[in-house]
């Protein structure tokens, strides 16, 4: 089964069973972290950030354990989707708090996917790593929204997402990565 298989499966999944709809969530196929370091294979934002990481069956958890320890800083939840062949050893390497979904094909050959534990809040959320989720005009904005733009006008990126990382709460960041996002036209 192929990684498309998986991603579409997951999509039918999250709004079947995850997704409330009436919230107007997110969803974003492969959102670029850690200023486009890692790419995270889709992301649901909403009051929370949660990221799926699929391991289709000619995939290997190889990358996985740098893939957690970039994850970590910046969503607060993440789920593993991963082929059943993949289960026995993703057990055994995924964190407490990361979800497990294994993959495997229905009589009809399409993608079956069955949560083995559900993902619980990542603590260490990193509020720096977090907003770099924003680009340079989107951080702006939020700065001009909370009143701290003056001294930034002309501020590198990073700059900008310092001052947002020690002067806003997690739950105002989440909710301006939200809405910035989900203001976006040109992703690439």
């Amino acid at each position: 089964m192929k990684e498309l298989d998986v991603r579409i499966a997951l999509h039918i999944y999250l709004h079947e069973h995850v997704v409330d709809l009436a919230r107007q969530p997110l969803i974003v196929d492969e959102l670029g972290v850690l200023e486009g370091s890692f790419r995270v294979d889709l992301a649901l934002i909403d009051d929370e950030l949660h990221g799926f990481e699929i391991k289709s069956a000619s995939d290997n958890l190889n990358r996985l354990p740098s893939q957690q320890e970039n994850y970590c800083r910046v969503f607060d939840r993440m789920t593993l989707v991963c082929d059943q062949k993949h289960v026995k050893e993703a057990m055994e390497i995924v964190p407490s708090w990361w979800g497990l979904i294994c993959v495997s094909e229905d009589r009809e050959g399409r993608a079956q996917l069955n949560e083995i534990w559900p993902s619980r809040r990542n603590r260490k959320v990193d509020p720096y790593s977090m907003c770099q989720l924003l680009w340079r005009d989107e951080a702006l904005t939020v700065l001009k929204e909370h009143g701290m733009h003056l001294a930034f006008r002309t501020g590198s990126r990073k700059r900008m997402w310092r001052a947002l990382a020690r002067e806003l709460e997690l739950p105002e960041i989440r909710q301006a990565i939200k809405e910035k996002l989900s203001l976006r036209e040109d992703w690439r």
